[in-house]
């Protein structure tokens, strides 16, 4: 059945959300150009996960949201540069934005 979900970001240029999500690890797996030098592309993160962002507007416009739910969202937080912060629905998150305005929400429930 289902294996895993991947969300297809809609983006200006693969490399906006290459810069963005590279903050916390991603890296680029594949890229491909299916015509019209629209590129679309897999970015890969070492825990297993993946995203693919796409410049065609046929596979939707942007901006868009992807929530990520993390273990030790502190130091993924310093990895990227920032801070999480305590969010009143028992979260603690940092948000990560990218040129195109998508939103990368990075959050670890809160215990209590």
């Amino acid at each position: 059945m289902i294996e895993s979900v991947v969300p297809v970001i809609p983006v200006s240029k693969i490399s906006v959300t290459l810069e963005c999500l590279g903050r916390v690890g991603f890296e680029l797996a594949w890229q491909h150009n299916p015509g019209q030098d629209l590129m679309y592309a897999e970015l890969t993160h070492p825990d297993g996960f993946a995203v693919h962002a796409s410049e065609s507007r046929g596979d939707g416009v942007g901006p868009v949201v992807v929530y990520f739910r993390v273990n030790e969202v502190d130091a993924l937080a310093a990895q990227a540069g920032t801070t999480a912060e305590d969010q009143s629905w028992h979260m603690r998150e940092f948000w990560l934005r990218d040129a195109d305005g998508n939103s990368y929400r990075f959050g670890q429930p809160i215990d209590g």
